[in-house]
């Protein structure tokens, strides 16, 4: 009799604790799958900073270009139609994408629509940007969150991954006169 209390203690126990690790896997596969729902399609405007051969940085995340990605320019009333090759570093532009990004840094997705953004705030906006990408030499330049458009000028952090500095920057949208951490 002893045997068989000891026994069926030892079996309560096993079945005790496999419910245990059961319970947060089936929870954690539920979370997963609400947060791909929650993520399913999603939009990123900013500013390419970087082009490769089959990569653009917009703002903080890459997002690879596959072949039957959609391009389009826009100003804001109609799109029509661009390419691939049409695509340069400094254009401002909205981005679709399916979620969730890789986290990495710079973190990871893959374009579904890049609208390159025409609209005459949105130009002036991507020569200040250019001009002073140019001017700077920065071939490795990545912006840490969304840009801020106030007041006839555009500011924003950045990372040069060249020197790992991380850096305030304020454009002039008129005379693209610059300050780095307001010098």
């Amino acid at each position: 009799m002893k045997k068989w209390s000891l026994f069926l203690a030892s079996v309560l126990l096993l079945a005790a604790c496999s419910n245990e690790e059961a319970e947060p896997a089936e929870k954690e596969q539920a979370d997963q799958a609400e947060m791909a729902v929650e993520q399913k399609s999603m939009t990123e405007e900013g500013f390419i900073t970087q082009i490769n051969e089959t990569d653009i940085l917009i703002n903080s995340i890459y997002f690879s270009i596959p072949e039957d990605v959609k391009v389009q320019f826009s100003d804001g009333a109609e799109a029509t139609e661009a390419e691939v090759r049409d695509i340069r570093t400094g254009m401002k532009v909205s981005l679709d994408y399916q979620g969730p990004l890789e986290e990495s840094f710079p973190m990871q997705g893959e374009a579904e629509t890049v609208t390159i953004l025409t609209d005459e705030d949105s130009a002036k906006q991507s020569e200040a940007l250019e001009a002073f990408i140019t001017k700077e030499q920065l071939p490795r330049l990545i912006m840490m969150g969304q840009p801020i458009v106030r007041d006839n000028e555009i500011g924003f952090l950045f990372n040069n991954m060249e020197s790992g500095e991380i850096s305030e920057v304020r454009i002039d949208l008129e005379t693209y006169d610059y300050t780095i951490d307001g010098e």
